[in-house]
């Protein structure tokens, strides 16, 4: 980058989140008729928009040509430094790095752009050593992958206060188990978080347990857990914690939560508190789904939030479909994704005849043996009026009724 931009680049990493910076230097961009500028302007554009915005498509067109252009040059600063290098509101702002140099290019490696998410790689004994770096506390993203550093890492980041403005924490695959878990939840410089990524891990009912009663994070947004080793306890305590108000997505596939206690439990409905739930492979039958989803929380309707709701890769069969249609408080959902789940005809017209899936907006049945003979039933129905995505199994079905189905649900789909 040319010298005479260096004080518009020292502003922006001074004040990362503030894009009237990235504006400023935009301007000047487009007065040396650089396209770094109009790079920057279709970020912040894009930014700025819902993921899946109609009219997203467009700045994304623009983005990809420009980066096709110029990402080399936009890269070189990080060269030797860093990999993996993803830009966000026109500068790269998340990359992979390893321990030993940001160790001894720290300095380099921040000043070659306003960066806001590490993943951090080959850690292992350096780890006290980077918690120690000044440049941790410009993060408000980091990322441990795969070191398998087990309990030794969370207890480190768990206690490290440069840690205290990060918003988002994946530490996932590393081993981390009971201990790890409650050493993350009592953590007083981690109250910022507002993601957190525990995902593929070793963590059992004890460690969601503690995870549920975290007394500092009423920011949390998304808590992420698949593929631990909860169980139906574990899974209970946290889709009903009263500790994190603020949750709406919570990742529970993979958890064996379809064991035999989620059948009576005291207040299984709480799984209705979530906005989004995921609960894919959990062995959920169809008494699982009755306990989980039959009635509101304590008979409060105005307890139920969920709206987006995945039980994909559960054996739930007709019989599990026919209860799911026939929970009334699931009423609210905008998403329920079913695929691979052993339903057959049956199981898709108990979907197709409930009535209460009005302000259902998608409805996921791939992969689900079933022919013509159950979906027209979906292609007759009174109900799912709110239905702009339906999606069939690949195979089973006749063209005709396929191309029915979506002209009567799909047409309305925004691509």
């Amino acid at each position: 980058m040319r010298t005479e931009a260096e004080a518009f680049l020292q502003r922006i990493r001074a004040y990362p989140d503030d894009d009237a910076q990235r504006l400023i230097f935009a301007d000047w961009l487009d007065e040396e008729g650089d396209p770094r500028g109009r790079f920057v302007r279709v970020q912040l554009a894009l930014a700025a928009l819902p993921a899946h915005a109609p009219e997203a498509r467009r700045w994304q067109v623009e983005e990809s040509a420009l980066l096709s252009a110029h990402r080399a040059e936009w890269e070189a600063p990080f060269r030797g430094l860093a990999t993996g290098c993803v830009f966000r509101r026109g500068f790269v702002d998340e990359a992979k790095v390893e321990a030993r140099v940001l160790l001894r290019h720290g300095a380099d490696l921040f000043a070659a752009g306003p960066l806001r998410h590490l993943h951090l790689l080959d850690v292992a004994d350096s780890l006290p050593a980077v918690l120690r770096s000044p440049y941790m506390g410009r993060l408000a993203a980091l990322t441990v992958h795969a070191q398998h550093v087990g309990e030794p890492l969370a207890r480190a980041l768990a206690q490290s206060d440069a840690l205290a403005g990060l918003k988002r924490l994946a530490v996932t695959r590393n081993r981390l188990g009971d201990g790890a878990a409650e050493q993350f939840a009592r953590a007083p410089h981690l109250a910022g978080l507002e993601e957190l990524n525990l995902a593929e891990n070793e963590i059992g009912e004890t460690g969601a347990r503690a995870l549920a009663a975290a007394p500092n994070w009423a920011k949390l947004a998304r808590l992420e857990l698949r593929d631990n080793r909860l169980g139906a306890a574990g899974a209970e305590a946290l889709a009903g914690s009263e500790r994190l108000p603020a949750l709406v997505h919570l990742g529970l596939a993979g958890n064996d939560a379809g064991q035999a206690r989620v059948h009576s439990l005291a207040r299984a409905t709480d799984a209705l508190r979530v906005p989004s739930l995921d609960l894919c492979g959990n062995g959920l039958n169809a008494l699982a789904a009755r306990a989980l989803f039959g009635r509101p929380p304590n008979g409060d309707a105005s307890a139920v939030r969920l709206a987006e709701l995945d039980l994909s890769f559960n054996p739930l069969g007709d019989a599990g479909a026919a209860a799911v249609a026939s929970c009334a408080p699931l009423a609210n959902l905008r998403v329920l994704r079913l695929a691979n789940c052993g339903i057959g005809d049956e199981g898709v017209r108990a979907l197709a005849a409930a009535p209460h899936f009005d302000r259902t907006e998608e409805l996921d049945l791939e992969n689900n043996p079933v022919s013509d003979a159950g979906f027209r039933a979906f292609r007759d129905t009174a109900g799912w009026r709110g239905l702009r995505h339906l999606i069939p199994p690949r195979v089973g079905l006749s063209a005709h009724l396929r191309a029915a189905l979506d002209e009567r649900f799909n047409r309305r789909r925004v691509s």
